[in-house]
């Protein structure tokens, strides 16, 4: 008489079922990779994406002609452009939103903690900004691009004044951010002039403005720097569209 073992489950201390504990405590922490059901409507729509612009070019070729199928693929480019740009814009819309600031949190904020508002608004609306120390007395300003490749330096006055008064103002001018060194190589001399700025939270004396305006730098006051970090772009706050 064969011996016949009793069939049952697998014990506490084998292989599998320790693997079986490992993946049910990698789906309770979330880490767990989408299962195939879950990317199947993602993969599906992709290919519809794919699939029905080609079979309508190709139908369009086969019934109208060549010129037909050129015209149809010109209209889907142009629709998907269109679709591209359209989330182009809601993107940057949703980035101002999240990246928004009071003149309660600016004020309240000391002058390292100043230059990181600034320093995210830049962002937010697409420049880089990155904080480089311009003399020994510990002045720091940010420099950085756009996404078109103009530079851009950015000084800082504080000051929280009443309306008409003048804040107090840094001793720093522009002047050091405008010759400031770039880690991607030397200075590039060509291209729009660089944009130089200065942003402050409080206003600027007539004699500042005159000064500003002979040395090609814009300021950003407190009027300005409450839109600012609000949720309004730099390009549309300076108008720097028009002046590129």
């Amino acid at each position: 008489m064969s011996d016949v073992w009793p069939l049952r489950r697998s014990p506490e201390g084998t292989r599998r079922a320790w693997r079986q504990r490992e993946e049910l405590q990698v789906i309770l922490r979330g880490e767990y990779g989408p299962r195939w059901w879950e990317v199947a409507p993602a993969f599906l729509a992709a290919l519809v994406a794919i699939g029905l612009p080609l079979f309508a070019v190709g139908w369009l070729w086969a019934r109208l002609g060549w010129w037909a199928a050129l015209l149809g693929a010109g209209g889907i480019a142009y629709g998907v452009r269109a679709v591209v740009l359209r989330r182009r814009e809601v993107a940057a819309r949703n980035r101002r939103r999240a990246v928004r600031f009071t003149l309660d949190q600016v004020d309240a904020a000391d002058d390292r903690e100043f230059r990181r508002i600034v320093g995210r608004l830049l962002r937010r609306d697409g420049w880089t900004a990155k904080g480089v120390l311009v003399n020994d007395r510990g002045t720091v300003h940010l420099v950085g691009n756009d996404p078109a490749g103009r530079r851009m330096g950015c000084a800082f006055e504080r000051g929280i004044t009443a309306a008409g008064e003048d804040g107090p103002r840094s001793a720093a001018t522009l002047r050091p951010v405008s010759a400031a060194p770039d880690d991607d190589g030397p200075e590039e001399t060509e291209g729009p002039a660089p944009l130089l700025l200065i942003v402050s939270s409080g206003s600027f004396a007539r004699e500042r403005v005159v000064w500003a305006a002979r040395n090609n730098v814009r300021l950003v006051d407190r009027g300005q720097l409450q839109r600012w970090a609000a949720g309004e772009s730099l390009r549309v706050l300076l108008d720097l569209e028009r002046t590129d």
